[in-house]
């Protein structure tokens, strides 16, 4: 196995993780809109803010699947813009291979999680951006932002500089 196709495979997994969102929040989200639209009397009192939740829900529903799709269909292409050169993946056990595996592994669990929750933190960024323009009405979703974009910053950071954290790992041993 090369570096490049465990780049496309890690890159489908988190095309499916993030197509695997929609079925978290369908259900409840659908339902609940449909059925305060089916009440009349409640339809009037909540015509403009339903809208705008059907609106903004609907768009990052969409936005998902068509994310999680260009992940799913083009990791080939994705890994190829990311890895230059092909390199075979030897599975050599000592420390440094095995710091590498390790490193490697979190690395892409994070990435991945912070795939599958784009569209979380796209929800949380409107929210806020809403809340600051006045809209005090609005709450913020429990999002953990500075926890977000730190592990996705340290899952670039591990992935990309692998070779340069091992060593250093390895030279503390």
């Amino acid at each position: 196995m090369t570096n490049r196709i465990l780049t496309a495979l890690t890159i489908r997994i988190a095309g499916l993780f993030l197509f695997t969102k929609i079925f978290e929040h369908f259900g409840s989200y659908f339902l609940s809109v449909f059925g305060v639209a089916s009440i009349a009397r409640f339809e009037e009192m909540l015509n403009e803010p339903l809208d705008k939740l059907y609106v903004t829900g609907t768009l990052l529903i969409v936005a998902n699947i068509i994310v999680s799709l260009f992940l799913f269909i083009k990791a080939e292409w994705i890994s190829k813009k990311l890895i230059k050169s092909e390199k075979e993946i030897i599975t050599e056990l000592n420390p440094k291979s095995l710091s590498k595996v390790i490193l490697l592994t979190v690395g892409i669990v994070w990435l991945a999680t912070s795939i599958y929750l784009i569209p979380s933190f796209i929800e949380y960024c409107v929210e806020l951006i809403s809340k600051l323009n006045g809209n005090e009405e609005n709450e913020l979703p429990d999002f953990a932002v500075s926890n977000y974009i730190l592990k996705t910053i340290l899952g670039i950071i591990l992935i990309f500089r692998i070779e340069k954290i091992s060593n250093w790992i390895i030279k503390r041993i």
